[in-house]
């Protein structure tokens, strides 16, 4: 019985949603149960050597819901005991209600603001606690500052390397000793732009076979994304418009690339980005204005107000298929791009490596 409902929701999520594997897998746990967990990959395995999807769904399959990224997904979902597997699918589960309210904006802000954290976590925290405004491990609320978390207080749940989960606590869940003053400008995000971010953003670009250039174009326009180059050795190309200085150009370049890390663009034939072409222009415009408004904001460059984003979202019906998951990890991605040269690529084999 289940396989059948398996196999109609995942066609539906191929032609409309068009999200990361992760992201499937919680919805469909979500959606059909939890034995649908057990039929996805002999599915996904089966639709990709049917001919009855279209090439855009098929290449989606190859590139983005690829064996390994589908698997990983899988693998990672059982990592967690009970307690804890149980809290990360409410967690993403609850994430959904963002996506139709000026909620989405203020997740966007929130990622951006807290410079510490990647920005996936930072959204895993504000899913769990929108108003936090500031969070760290009890070891280091002890260590740094002398404070210890109040008896009754619940740790916020962050996935971190080598460990299934990391439990973080908002400053209002602690107490001991007063705070120092620095921490009341933590959030803030006025100062001076570094060029070298866009230099070094725009090199990395390079690695990934990805050409940045100056073009004259009218004043409403700061750039575009395409699959259009001169050169075969490129396999995309970001226009900036010539007059823009570095402090301008920088969120136009973010917006652009990730437009393409995102998948909106064109498919990687080694797997660099996922392929995601069935995404309506609103919810592409959204994903990739999010993640430019968070690496900006992280750097400390304002952007655009967050009320673009929530009037984007109010007024369309199919903001369902906005990734998340996605955004986050590209915005992690393009801070790491202007953090520092990256060494060369090496050929990937697999899908979606964001």
């Amino acid at each position: 019985m289940i396989r059948p409902q398996a196999r109609e929701f995942v066609l539906k999520w191929i032609s409309g949603r068009q999200g990361s594997a992760a992201e499937l897998v919680r919805a469909i746990q979500e959606e059909v149960g939890w034995p649908a967990r057990l039929a996805l990959a002999p599915i996904l395995d089966e639709l990709r050597g049917s001919r009855e999807l279209p090439d855009a769904g098929r290449k989606y399959l190859r590139y983005t819901l690829s064996g390994g990224e589908v698997a990983r997904a899988l693998a990672e979902g059982m990592a967690p005991d009970h307690e804890h597997q149980s809290s990360l699918d409410a967690l993403f589960g609850r994430s959904r209600r963002f996506r139709h309210t000026r909620k989405f904006a203020q997740a966007v802000e929130f990622v951006a603001r807290f410079r510490e954290y990647s920005p996936f976590n930072n959204m895993l925290v504000y899913l769990q606690n929108p108003v936090a405004t500031y969070f760290a491990t009890a070891r280091h609320w002890q260590k740094a500052f002398g404070r210890s978390v109040k008896e009754d207080s619940r740790g916020m749940v962050l996935l971190a390397p080598r460990t299934p989960v990391l439990l973080v606590y908002d400053i209002a869940d602690t107490e001991g000793p007063p705070l120092p003053d620095k921490l009341g400008v933590f959030t803030q995000t006025a100062g001076r732009f570094n060029p070298a971010l866009l230099d070094r953003t725009i090199k990395n670009a390079e690695r990934d076979r990805i050409r940045v250039e100056r073009k004259p174009m009218g004043r409403l326009r700061g750039g575009f994304a395409t699959t259009r180059v001169h050169d075969s050795s490129w396999r995309m190309r970001v226009v900036l418009r010539e007059d823009l200085d570095a402090a301008s150009a920088y969120p136009v370049l973010c917006h652009e690339l990730a437009h393409i890390y995102l998948g909106h663009v064109g498919v990687d034939q080694e797997g660099r980005w996922p392929y995601r072409p069935n995404l309506t222009e609103a919810v592409a415009e959204i994903e990739a204005e999010s993640v430019a408004h968070i690496v900006c904001r992280r750097a400390g460059l304002e952007t655009r107000s967050t009320e673009y984003l929530s009037s984007y979202v109010e007024d369309n019906s199919d903001i369902d298929a906005i990734s998340l998951d996605f955004v986050s990890r590209v915005a992690g991605r393009l801070e790491e791009m202007g953090r520092r040269l990256l060494p060369p690529r090496e050929k990937s084999g697999d899908a979606a490596g964001i």
